[in-house]
């Protein structure tokens, strides 16, 4: 069997998701700056399992091969970097490093981002008249009860709409709009431990609110994660409205402030490429 990962690496063929993405995802993305940077990835001792794992799994092309190259591998130390909630389902070599973004394996936590919005749709409001919103589907366990206790709250505003993979532009718009009006926007997990919502909202100059049921905060031993969240798990969800009317206006320009300071320090592709190579040189 000839091995060539070129063919684990077919093109993103499949919706655009988030709808306002342009250019590369996060795996391509990292590819190329691990070719740009491969002298410095050399001297971390790890070599990169070049699969575009999320275009293999949606796309379904050549995804027969992963495990056969996987098998072949000759010994040394590996990683790599998948974006799928899903990935990595297949055996991978013993002590390879795997980037997860979709958090429902167990590997290294980096964040679920696309390209930032655009300048236009982060234009700040001039007034935020919405005390916590939601927009999006009503699709996981977490959800369901976020929308249950708190959506006859005058204090809470849910437009619940099927979110699929083929957003419209004005279901873009009505939703950039209420988050930016929002002082608090609610980003409850959904199939996969994370949301692009989180970093959505950090660029749209609302604070997030991160519910969760899994640990999977990225680059948490450098970042503080309550400076610009507010993190929930699922058994407090009944608290929600009392935990974030303790939080002052001062409190929340504050959180706004790390918000926008930590998205273009470690949330963008190229601060979290950057972030994959400093953590590997780590365990050189």
């Amino acid at each position: 069997m000839v091995v060539d990962f070129k063919h684990l690496r077919p093109p993103a063929n499949y919706p655009i998701y988030p709808p306002y993405h342009n250019g590369d995802y996060i795996e391509e993305y990292f590819y190329k700056f691990y070719l740009q940077n491969k002298i410095a990835f050399d001297k971390t001792g790890f070599t990169l399992i070049p699969v575009f794992w999320t275009n293999v799994y949606i796309t379904n092309i050549n995804r027969h091969l992963l495990q056969p190259y996987l098998d072949v591998l000759p010994p040394g130390k590996y990683f790599t970097v998948s974006q799928h909630d899903d990935a990595i389902t297949e055996s991978v070599p013993e002590g390879t490093l795997c980037f997860e973004a979709g958090g429902n394996r167990s590997g290294i936590p980096i964040p679920l981002i696309c390209s930032p919005l655009t300048d236009e749709q982060i234009r700040p409001v001039l007034n935020k008249d919405i005390f916590c919103s939601f927009v999006g589907s009503i699709n996981a366990p977490i959800r369901e009860r976020l929308f249950h206790l708190f959506n006859r709250d005058s204090n809470f505003y849910f437009s619940v709409q099927m979110w699929s993979n083929q957003v419209q532009s004005d279901r873009l718009a009505h939703f950039i709009e209420l988050t930016k009006r929002s002082h608090f926007s609610l980003c409850p997990r959904g199939y996969g431990a994370q949301s692009f919502r989180l970093y959505e909202v950090l660029q749209l100059g609302s604070i997030p609110v991160f519910i969760y049921d899994k640990d999977w905060f990225p680059f948490s031993d450098e970042i503080n994660w309550s400076e610009f969240c507010v993190l929930i798990h699922e058994t407090q969800i009944p608290d929600i409205k009392n935990i974030l009317s303790n939080i002052s206006i001062d409190q929340q320009n504050k959180m706004l402030e790390a918000g926008k300071n930590i998205y273009k320090k470690y949330f963008t592709l190229e601060s979290t490429s950057k972030q994959i190579l400093k953590i590997l040189s780590s365990r050189q």
